[in-house]
């Protein structure tokens, strides 16, 4: 088997081909610079709906010590992270807290309650998870934090780790009004400008190749993310896999780099221009696709640190300027949006997954 190329049976499945883009250009006072790169930042949107992005700001040594804190959470004893257990029911108010494996389900744009219960007799996801909102907004549901004498510096560090991904998102958020090339670059800032967002930590404990392959187990069921641009920071253990309308092809993480995805949202106000792209995460693709050196080969422990941009809870989630033209995603465009807003589309979309 080759870097290049992953065996799935008796043909190669390529790595996706998502772009990295150096994010220092997409920020450059350098017109020029940066025009090519927010360039290649929409092309990656148009076709993938991911790209990667390095030298993000966010360093090699904070990123190490996040991982350091989502370990140290998750083996935390079951008693102790039972402290801030999320509820068994989803609702975008109690969307806080630590959840067990089994707890979600992700039943990807299923509205219908009966066959949501069906998809979740089935296999759940194989992961934990740790879902916190915006830590400073006195207005929005508060976040349960662990006492400070349990694991002394998490809260601070999270609330710190909020702040660096809050201020890339709305970074980011201005080089989309920029690719739109319309006279309101700040478009995107300004419906974001609530800060509503969240964090998810996800925890995927280690396990047998073979038991996750059993009746289509995955480690996180393919999903679209349901809002506007998601940030996924993943480690060097792999899984992430993206569909490119044919098969599911693997993303390869980039030693600190940074995932960025389109979600629902963000297609829905580009009228189909960006594509929020169906994706899984399964275990690493030598293994997923069937390749044992073993009998009982151990997919090994997995995290990633999510943190999902989310438009200002009342705004009505409707054709952005500069995207009145429907774009190549509008026929698999799901969902009816009419004149839904941010808040009621969560809504929508975590009652089916709880």
């Amino acid at each position: 088997m080759t870097q290049e190329a992953l065996h799935n049976g008796s043909h190669y499945v390529e790595p996706a081909d998502v772009p990295l883009v150096d994010f220092r250009a997409l920020t450059s006072p350098d017109a020029k610079r940066r025009r090519v790169a927010v360039a290649l930042l929409d092309a990656a949107f148009c076709e993938w709906g991911f790209v990667q992005l390095d030298n993000h700001g966010i360093g090699a040594d904070k990123l190490q010590e996040a991982f350091e804190w989502a370990e140290r959470f998750f083996m935390q004893p079951t008693a102790t992270k039972e402290l801030i257990a999320h509820p068994p029911s989803g609702d975008i108010d109690t969307n806080r807290g630590w959840a067990r494996v089994g707890l979600g389900y992700t039943v990807h744009m299923e509205f219908d309650a009966d066959k949501a219960a069906a998809i979740r007799q089935q296999n759940p996801d194989c992961k934990e998870t740790l879902e916190l909102g915006n830590p400073f907004d006195a207005k929005l549901p508060p976040n349960p934090w662990l006492p400070e004498v349990t694991l002394p510096g998490f809260r601070g560090f999270l609330e710190g780790w909020w702040t660096d991904c809050a201020i890339l998102a709305h970074d980011l958020y201005r080089c989309l009004g920029e690719a739109l090339r319309n006279d309101n670059d700040d478009y995107f800032n300004r419906i974001h400008s609530a800060n509503d967002c969240h964090v998810t930590w996800n925890y995927y404990p280690a396990m047998s190749a073979r038991a996750l392959n059993v009746d289509g187990a995955k480690r996180l069921n393919a999903h679209t993310d349901f809002g506007t641009l998601t940030l996924v920071f993943q480690d060097a253990v792999g899984g992430l896999e993206v569909h490119d309308g044919h098969q599911f092809r693997p993303i390869v993480p980039v030693p600190g780099a940074v995932i960025v995805n389109v979600g629902d949202m963000l297609e829905q106000l580009s009228n189909g221009r960006w594509r929020s792209s169906l994706h899984r995460v399964v275990a690493p693709a030598p293994l997923i696709h069937g390749v044992y050196t073993k009998e009982e080969e151990m997919v090994v422990d997995r995290y990633s640190l999510v943190f999902f941009g989310v438009p200002n809870p009342n705004e009505v989630i409707a054709i952005a300027p500069g995207c009145e033209t429907p774009g190549k995603w509008k026929p698999n465009m799901r969902g009816n949006w009419g004149t839904l807003t941010a808040r009621q589309w969560i809504r929508k979309r975590l009652a089916m997954e709880f």
